[in-house]
C-alpha cells in the first residue's frame, strides 16, 4: 500500500472541468515515500477514459522514488463515449481513441502498460456476450445513436426529454 486514498474524494473522471479533475486526482491519493522509494511498483485501474488518473499517479509515484512503474488497467481500451449513463468524454477526449497502447504508455510516463483483451473481459463476466454491452470498448451501440452525437450522453437526454 504505496498510496493513500482519500474515500471522501469521488469519481474524478466524470468532474465537469480538466482542472476540477486533476486537483481531485491530487487530493485522492497521497504516495507514501517510505514504502514506494526504490520499487518496481504495479498499479491496477479499472479503466484509462482521458489519462489524466494515471499520469498523475504515475508522476507522484516517480516524484516518491519508485524504481519502475507498470501501470495495468482490467478492462479493454476505452475508444468511443458512453451515451447510456456514463457521462465521460467526448471521442476526442478519450486517449485511447487517437493513440496506440505504446502511445498511451508514453503519455502517461509508465515503464509498461497493459489492459485486458475484449475476450479476457467477456469470459470473466460469466454472462452471455449478447447480454453486455461493450460499446465504449468497440464503438457498436446496441441501438442506432444519431450521427450528430458528438456532444456527448447530455445531447442524448435532451433530445429524448425535448423530442428535438
Amino acid at each position: 500500500m504505496g498510496l493513500v486514498k482519500n474515500s471522501y474524494v469521488g469519481r474524478t473522471f466524470i468532474q465537469p472541468s480538466q482542472t476540477i479533475r486533476q486537483l481531485g486526482i491530487r487530493l485522492k491519493l497521497n504516495p507514501l515515500r517510505d514504502i514506494i522509494e526504490g520499487k518496481r511498483i504495479v498499479v491496477v485501474d479499472d479503466s484509462i477514459v482521458r489519462g489524466n488518473t494515471q499520469r498523475a499517479i504515475v508522476r507522484m509515484l516517480r516524484e516518491a522514488g519508485a524504481r519502475e512503474i507498470h501501470v495495468r488497467i482490467s478492462s479493454p481500451p476505452v475508444k468511443w463515449p458512453c451515451f447510456y449513463g456514463i457521462d465521460f468524454a467526448t471521442r476526442a477526449e478519450l486517449v485511447a481513441s487517437g493513440l496506440e497502447i505504446e502511445e498511451i504508455r508514453r503519455s502517461i510516463g509508465a515503464d509498461s502498460l497493459g489492459y485486458v483483451s475484449l475476450e479476457g473481459l467477456i469470459k470473466s463476466t460469466q454472462v452471455d456476450e449478447n447480454k453486455l454491452c461493450g460499446a465504449c470498448f468497440t464503438g457498436q451501440y446496441p441501438i442506432r445513436i444519431p450521427a450528430d452525437m458528438s456532444e456527448g450522453k447530455m445531447r442524448l437526454e435532451i433530445t429524448e426529454v425535448h423530442g428535438n
